[in-house]
């Protein structure tokens, strides 16, 4: 359908003029959506835009089910293996995309924005600026809405689709959303609503386009017409940011004034400066390791890796927190799940022409249809919810922020001893969402490419194992109830859960990274208990003309799928930057 394309309008490092008013470091998702505005009004304002992987738009690339990471050929994306974890004693791979686009080219396609109750507990923390009144416009902002559901309190013009659909593509799917609303769990039929409970269950929406296409930070911010039409706007593609430069004024204070940039094939290093501001959105593991390069980060750390302080700021590369997730597994009928374009020619022969032919389909990567997000505390031992008061389905409280999610998904791993391969497979997935673990990001090597040490730190907070048993109880209900409903559904891999200790044992086993890294730059007080990076303007807290705008940045983990937050958070950055500028001349 699309397997060619025209070639991208990228500028090479040695054609790069010496100086612009903005630099975007990192061309991921929200590099891509700062890039676009804060180069589309000012045509005097002259942006740059670097990016360490290329600007390929293939059709490997752009469909949905072959561009996600555990699916694709893995050239769009990084995969940085975690220090051991000290308890666990194993490694998690840590996976980023690479590429114009980011991780939103090798996601899931999820697009949660998450209830009003994560923002206000932002602003009761004092975060100035991000109340959910005040950030609900930047999602608006970013979105163009084209699912079936009503459309109010969607974006309908803005450059990134989103959409769901009417029905379930899999069966398991849907007998799954009748278990769950069997078990108690309430329907929520917009996620996006700010009247639906935090608390109940609700049918996924995606980043794909009316084409069936996947919709990246790439296609929907910078399509290469977006950066023809614009000669303002410079985008350098196979460059690696090395480290920022800096002056220091009279009164001791330090400003962004370049970024030092070299090829991957190291013929060239250039260092271009900004007259405005620098901005890092490299995401949650790459842009602390680029702040450390520079000299931004724990005095200790910096010594000892011989870099020169510019700046001694202690939550550099600390509180970095994540999602996790651990997978129980079922045999389904063969029909019901994604396995079967594996097992039968014909059921890949039908997809495939229902996508080429229809952008329909199981092409369109449609993995997990049904999602519960839940409360550990309203959770009883058999895994069905108690009764809720009306006090604690409302979304705008802090105190129901949801601690765990169920994700049903139509294929797990066949690989696993005990599944029967004549059969479908399904999983049925226990996620942490508001995890109060903190590892940190350190420095390896003074090489930027060597990747930086990532230590995780999962489960040292007990509430975390808490979340996660209310969570392995909620998918042994599940099946138990589609069992009872006469779903041939057998257990593979799953918990017993007859006992804390042994959901535990379960736990310790087989968790996993759900890939949603937060928070190793956040937005807090430098003087906060965990200390924070960047002011409430995502300014880094001493130094001029630097911010960042990322994952990085959030103050804690949400209670959401990041990637719509994400795309928000650059919005508003964008924004806070255009409205600090003082005009200039080329």
């Amino acid at each position: 359908m699309w397997p060619f394309t025209d070639s991208y309008p990228a500028r090479p490092l040695a054609t790069l003029r010496s100086q612009y008013d903005y630099i975007v470091v990192g061309g991921g998702t929200a590099g891509c959506v700062l890039a676009r505005r804060l180069s589309e009004d000012q045509p005097t304002c002259t942006v740059l835009l670097v990016e360490r992987g290329d600007a390929s738009n293939n059709f490997l690339d752009t469909t949905p089910l072959l561009s996600i990471h555990h699916m694709s050929t893995g050239r769009r994306s990084t995969v940085i293996p975690s220090t051991p974890h000290a308890r666990l004693g194993r490694t998690f791979p840590l996976v980023c995309g690479v590429g114009l686009g980011g991780t939103s080219r090798i996601n899931g396609g999820q697009y949660t924005c998450g209830v009003p109750a994560q923002y206000n507990a932002w602003s009761d923390q004092g975060r100035v600026g991000w109340s959910y009144d005040e950030f609900k416009p930047y999602f608006l902002k970013s979105e163009r809405w084209t699912g079936p559901v009503p459309q109010e309190y969607h974006g309908l013009n803005g450059p990134l689709e989103v959409r769901s659909f009417e029905g379930y593509h899999y069966e398991c799917s849907r007998r799954a959303a009748d278990a769950v609303r069997k078990i108690g769990f309430r329907d929520i039929i917009d996620m996006h609503s700010p009247f639906e409970p935090s608390i109940g269950f609700n049918k996924m929406q995606y980043t794909v386009d009316s084409t069936g296409r996947r919709h990246s930070a790439f296609r929907a911010y910078l399509p290469a017409e977006v950066v023809r039409g614009r000669p303002n706007l410079h985008v350098c593609i196979n460059v690696v940011a090395t480290r920022v430069e800096f002056s220091e004024g009279s009164d001791g204070t330090n400003s962004a004034e370049g970024v030092e940039l070299e090829s991957l094939d190291r013929s060239l290093k250039r260092i271009i400066t900004a007259r405005r501001e620098i901005v890092l959105s490299c995401g949650a593991l790459r842009t602390p390791q680029l702040l450390l390069l520079s000299g931004i980060g724990p005095i200790s750390h910096l010594r000892e890796k011989g870099i020169r302080v510019v700046r001694g700021t202690p939550g550099v590369g600390q509180h970095l927190q994540d999602h996790v997730i651990i997978q129980t597994t079922y045999n389904c009928p063969l029909s019901d799940s994604l396995y079967a374009m594996v097992k039968q020619p014909t059921t890949f022969l039908r997809e495939t022409y229902n996508y080429l032919r229809h952008g329909a389909g199981w092409f369109l990567c449609t993995l997990a249809e049904v999602e519960i997000f839940g409360l550990s505390s309203v959770i009883n031992s058999d895994g069905k919810p108690a009764m809720l008061s009306e006090e604690q389905l409302n979304p705008y409280n802090p105190a129901n922020l949801p601690d765990f999610c169920v994700l049903v998904a139509p294929i797990g791993d066949p690989s696993i001893p005990g599944v029967d391969t004549t059969k479908g497979v399904l999983s049925i997935n226990a996620g942490l969402m508001l995890s109060k673990s903190f590892g940190n990001v350190r420095l390896g090597s003074t090489d930027p490419r060597v990747e930086p040490l990532c230590d995780m730190q999962y489960l040292t907070a007990p509430e975390d194992r808490a979340a996660l048993r209310a969570a392995l109880r909620v998918t042994n209900a599940i099946a138990r109830q589609l069992r009872e409903e006469g779903y041939e559904i057998d257990p593979v891999r799953v918990p017993d859960v007859s006992s804390d200790a042994a959901i535990d044992e379960y736990i310790d086993k087989y968790v996993d990274t759900m890939y949603h890294y937060t928070s190793t730059c956040r937005m807090a007080p430098e003087d906060d208990v965990r200390p924070g990076v960047v002011d409430d303007e995502l300014r880094v807290h001493g130094v001029r003309k630097l911010r960042v705008a990322d994952a990085s940045v959030i103050p804690n983990v949400p209670a959401a799928h990041p990637q719509a937050l994400v795309y928000a958070l650059a919005e508003k950055c964008a924004d806070m930057m255009r409205m600090s500028a003082e005009p200039t001349g080329l």
